[in-house]
């Protein structure tokens, strides 16, 4: 199944809801079946959207429009952070677009957008280069500001419910945790989680990418945080990346070969073609077949192996 020009959710294991926008005052939400390939309406948005974020019930969303370049505030042009909630939907503010640029495996870090699984909190920001603003959080029933990151911050993603948020900075800075009532604290045997982390459905577990040193980046492998147990524990001593929960105890990732010069990587390793599967009761790899155009760099046409990324789950479901 290849999805383009909109956004999904895993709705649950066989499932998805996507966005159909339909007019320039309404987005139809559209339930989708794996199995049988059928199709159900399950709601509407009274706006035009394409991709954002929603909660499972669609009385909440964030979603986001470009803001042009000027020279006095957004040299750079912008993002506006748009919400959907009490029925109305406002502007909810805007952050510049960072001027930079990374010649590197994984490049930028992406744009973060995401309502807590509770409704309660709107988290957003693009941390892309020089003037980028802090990533955000605001409220939602009052749309105001509740705090802003230390610039250092490049990534958040939400636990599976409530309203705590997971903190990523670029190594050696630990994963940290958020939460309105305790602002900023540490988690117990957290290493930095840079590239790539998600959660595993039941939020027990963070799979991430990362670097044996992350001053020499010619090593990358993939990890497992257990969040209840506070440790931290590498999956596969071998060069892979871009590790994905398949579903709760099961990861795949991307096996990695060393870049030759006439590959012109933009860093030191390169995807070889080949995903595992990896039991993480057991540690068994297995390599995954794929039938001819369903491997992840066929799916992704021109966007390569980046649409190989954590999905987001609804919670309980």
């Amino acid at each position: 199944c290849k999805i383009s020009n909109t956004s999904t959710h895993l709705f649950t294991q066989d499932t998805f809801e996507y966005l159909k926008p339909v007019s320039a005052t309404e987005t139809d939400v559209m339930l989708h079946s794996l199995g049988s390939g059928n199709e159900s309406h399950t709601g509407k948005f009274p706006f035009y959207v394409t991709s954002g974020s929603w909660l499972a019930d669609q009385t909440v969303m964030a979603y986001t429009m470009p803001q042009a370049p000027d020279n006095a505030n957004y040299p750079n042009g912008g993002t506006q952070v748009w919400l959907y909630a009490q029925r109305r939907t406002a502007l909810l503010y805007v952050y510049r677009t960072g001027i930079g640029d990374c010649i590197c495996r994984f490049g930028l870090p992406p744009q973060v957008l995401a309502v807590s699984p509770d409704g309660q909190y709107v988290v957003a920001g693009w941390i892309a280069g020089k003037v980028s603003e802090p990533l955000a959080v605001y409220r939602v029933s009052d749309r105001s500001r509740v705090t802003s990151f230390d610039p250092s911050v490049m990534g958040a993603l939400w636990d599976r419910s409530g309203h705590r948020l997971f903190l990523t900075s670029f190594a050696p800075t630990a994963a940290q945790s958020w939460t309105p009532e305790a602002g900023v604290s540490s988690l117990t045997g957290a290493e930095a989680w840079p590239y790539a982390p998600g959660l595993s459905p039941d939020g027990s577990q963070v799979a991430y990418t990362a670097y044996v040193d992350p001053n020499n980046q010619v090593d990358p492998r993939i990890y497992a945080y257990d969040v209840k147990a506070g440790t931290t524990r590498m999956l596969v001593d071998q060069l892979r990346t871009q590790v994905i929960f398949a579903k709760d105890g099961w990861v795949w990732s991307l096996d990695e070969r060393v870049c030759l010069p006439a590959d012109q990587c933009p860093g030191t390793t390169m995807p070889s073609g080949r995903v595992y599967a990896i039991d993480l009761s057991t540690g068994v790899n297995t390599e995954i077949s794929w039938g001819y155009g369903d491997d992840p760099h066929g799916q992704g046409g021109i966007y390569g192996w980046g649409v190989f990324a954590p999905a987001e789950f609804w919670p309980a479901t």
